[in-house]
């Protein structure tokens, strides 16, 4: 059954020690996918404390690929979003959106159609879209 997470990414940007909070629906292996994808480590908030990697906060990271947001579209007009409550998603430098896409595209994140996956996502870095990705 999927469940809400409370995601803290925490990384050091160009010397800058950076703490990102976002929120995400899904299944603990989802959670496992993105984070896996996360520069610096990043910790969750869940009854579940197991899905937790800090291994990498302390590793200075000169060049990430942020993301202010990223979209989950699905059948019957679901939307989701993924979005820290400021600042952005820092993913790591060798993360591209087909990966990022890659790793929710299994997840089921709409609360309302528990048994349905994304058909459309969609990643925003700063004011413009990197890429979406249809399913």
């Amino acid at each position: 059954m999927a469940k809400k997470f409370q995601i803290t990414q925490k990384v050091t940007v160009n010397g800058k020690s950076l703490s990102i909070p976002f929120q995400m629906f899904g299944e603990a292996d989802d959670v496992s996918a993105i984070g896996a994808l996360l520069a610096g480590g990043y910790e969750v908030k869940e009854v579940n404390d197991a899905l937790s990697d800090t291994t990498g906060v302390d590793t200075n990271n000169a060049t990430t690929n942020p993301v202010s947001a990223i979209f989950l579209n699905g059948p019957k007009n679901q939307m989701m979003s993924i979005r820290p409550y400021e600042g952005s998603i820092h993913f790591k430098n060798t993360a591209s959106v087909d990966d990022i896409a890659a790793a929710l595209r299994t997840t089921k994140p709409f609360e309302l159609l528990p048994s349905e996956t994304p058909t459309k996502i969609t990643v925003k870095r700063s004011e413009t879209y990197a890429g979406t990705s249809e399913g």
